[in-house]
This record gives structure tokens, C-alpha cells and sequence, in this order.
């Protein structure tokens, strides 16, 4: 039987530094989260994974099924039926101003819960920028109504980008 331990991680680290006539002063510090999540569907655990490196055509979108994500895994292909996700790591890798991705809560059967429900909202990822969202004690429910995690480009370039996937099953 397959167990997963995952780690959800984010930080901002800094230095602020200001020269004054004599010294130099400054603020150094950082905001971290770090949380694991144990096996299982319960809060605080995830049982599945899903990752992949996918490129969205020029004015293009990427249409992601929560329900029916496949994935390769030991020269097999596996099907991913998430019930659930808990977190979701979207890593845009152009490197090109104005080359933006959007994850779009606006098409039909669109997992909504991320968004606040909101079938209307828009969540944009710069060039050579990451999103993390994570909602590790109850996850956002995935069912046949919400179940298509849309990611568009509007940008004039096609785009690739890195995704994972964390959720349960």
C-alpha cells in the first residue's frame, strides 16, 4: 500500500538596510510557514499528489479535470481522482515581462473553492513567479460540479509552467 508524508513550505526573507553618517541600520527577518501532512483524507493529511510541466498556447488555456489527472509514475499511468485538495503550487517559468498565467474560476464546472466560491474570479501568476494556495485542514471538495482548475494565458507568448497538486482521494 502507497502512504505519502508531504511538507507545505513558504517564506519571505529580508534586509532592509538604510546608511546613515555614522552607521548602517537595518531590519533583517522573514515570515515562514512549514506544515507537514501525514496520510490519510482527514484534516492536516493528503494521500495524493499530482505534478506535472504543461505549456499553455498564446492566448490559450489549460483545462485541468480534478477528476481524471494522469500521470506517469515507474513507467505506468496512473489515474488521479482527487476528492479533495488541500494545496496547490503553480510555478510560472517565463522569464519574459508581461508573460502572465491566470487560474480562471470561470468556466463551467470550475473548482470554485479556492476562489471563495466565486464563479467569477481570476488569480494572476507573473513571469518567473509562484502561487501557492493551501487549505490544509479542509481542503476545497472536488465533485463532478466542481472539478476544472483552468489555467489561461493571456500573454502574446506560449507559456510553460510547473503545477503540483496536493490533495486527497
Amino acid at each position: 500500500m502507497s502512504t505519502l508524508a508531504s511538507e507545505i513550505k513558504a517564506s519571505i526573507n529580508w534586509l532592509f538596510q538604510e546608511p546613515l553618517a555614522l552607521t548602517t541600520v537595518g531590519d533583517a527577518s522573514q515570515l515562514s510557514y512549514d506544515d507537514q501532512l501525514s496520510n490519510g483524507s482527514a484534516a492536516d493529511q493528503a494521500d495524493t499528489i499530482w505534478s506535472d510541466q504543461r505549456t499553455v498556447a498564446a492566448s490559450g488555456h489549460d483545462d485541468l479535470d480534478l477528476t481524471n489527472l494522469t500521470h506517469t509514475l515507474f513507467g505506468s499511468t496512473l489515474t488521479i481522482d482527487l476528492a479533495s485538495v488541500k494545496a496547490i503550487l503553480l510555478v510560472n517559468t517565463s522569464t519574459t515581462t508581461n508573460d502572465r498565467l491566470r487560474l480562471d474560476s470561470s468556466v463551467a464546472n470550475a473548482c470554485t473553492a479556492p476562489f471563495g466560491g466565486s464563479a467569477t474570479s481570476l488569480v494572476e501568476i507573473g513571469a518567473d513567479s509562484a502561487l501557492l494556495l493551501s487549505s490544509k485542514k479542509d481542503g476545497w471538495t472536488v465533485d463532478s460540479t466542481h472539478k476544472i482548475l483552468r489555467v489561461a494565458n493571456p500573454s502574446a507568448d506560449a507559456i510553460t509552467y510547473n503545477i503540483v497538486i496536493l490533495g486527497t482521494s
